[in-house]
């Protein structure tokens, strides 16, 4: 099974920043072909570790929506 590693556990504890944040996960899907480990959700996400590290820069976890009235309008937000 594709789990996640002890070792790549302690990279996303170390996090400081979002830079930081998306090196480790980019490392960590690196290794399976672009892919999350099968157990990302429980050990990451629900155990609480990724709003506790997201939390060092002001972040959390929680998923959001952006809603757009026209294509102008998307297109200037991805320009940010």
């Amino acid at each position: 099974m594709n789990r996640i590693s002890d070792k790549e556990l302690k990279l996303l504890e170390r996090c400081e920043s979002a830079s930081d944040w998306g090196i480790a996960c980019d490392s960590i899907k690196g290794t399976r072909g672009g892919g999350y480990p099968d157990d990302w959700w429980d050990k990451v996400k629900l155990s609480g570790m990724m709003d506790r590290v997201m939390s060092r820069w002001g972040a959390d976890s929680n998923l959001t929506t952006t809603r757009f009235s026209d294509k102008k309008s998307l297109m200037e937000y991805l320009k940010k």
